[in-house]
């Protein structure tokens, strides 16, 4: 038993994919529990129906999926934060993959996938006003990366309080490439394709979709110059 914040939330959707695809225990495998990770009362923010081979019910209106992991109520959790009961140290709580760098970096070897999280939406209104916005709302983003990806290599005034960080950076870029942090439509396009599968394999769309669907074609062929 599984319990996530939200059957629906990213980075569960990227782990059940990734397990379905790595290790083949697929999401109807698994029955799954959500609600809040450290507070009472969480729900799915947005209605979801899922099919049958699916099954998913909320944790106790006081329960947390922290405390229930920590009084040994379910076998592990899915979630974009730590739960408590594993950073104060619980003797029995752990990772699913202690070694997780030397996981991920393998996993990334093999696929060639960097999961991504989240998007920048305009409303389609002002797209159609303005068909020039969604590629120009592009274009900032990705200079603006570009400047603070320059500022991490910079030796001599450090932008994280970390010390071996321009080190780190060389070692990232060495196994994932100088973009490392890819935006854009075509540039993750393994990835976007990955979710939708996902999304359909795990039961939160009823269709495979086509990835062009999604996005404002400004964006999906940039200009260059």
């Amino acid at each position: 038993m599984i319990g996530v914040p939200e059957y629906q939330m990213t980075a569960a959707l990227w782990a059940r994919g990734i397990l379905a695809d790595e290790h083949g225990v697929a999401a109807s495998d698994i029955t799954w529990r959500n609600g809040g990770l450290e507070q009472p009362g969480r729900r799915e923010r947005t209605p979801i129906s899922l099919p049958s081979s699916i099954a998913l019910k909320p944790i106790g209106p006081d329960a947390t999926l922290s405390g229930l992991l920590a009084a040994g109520e379910l076998d592990g959790i899915i979630a974009a934060r730590a739960p408590s009961c594993f950073t104060t140290g619980a003797p029995h709580i752990g990772r699913l993959f202690p070694d997780f760098r030397r996981a991920e970096e393998a996993y990334f070897r093999k696929t060639g996938m960097f999961p991504i999280m989240h998007l920048i939406g305009v409303r389609r209104t002002l797209v159609e006003r303005h068909p020039w916005l969604a590629a120009s709302v592009y274009k900032a983003f990705v200079e603006a990366k570009r400047r603070a990806m320059a500022e991490l290599a910079q030796i001599g005034h450090l932008h994280a309080t970390l010390p071996w960080l321009v080190s780190e950076v060389e070692a990232t870029q060495a196994l994932m490439g100088a973009d490392y942090w890819r935006y854009g439509v075509a540039e993750n396009a393994r990835e976007i394709e990955a979710m939708i599968r996902y999304s359909h394999t795990q039961g939160l769309i009823d269709r495979v979709i086509a990835p062009a669907a999604l996005f404002a074609a400004a964006t999906a062929s940039t200009a260059r110059i």
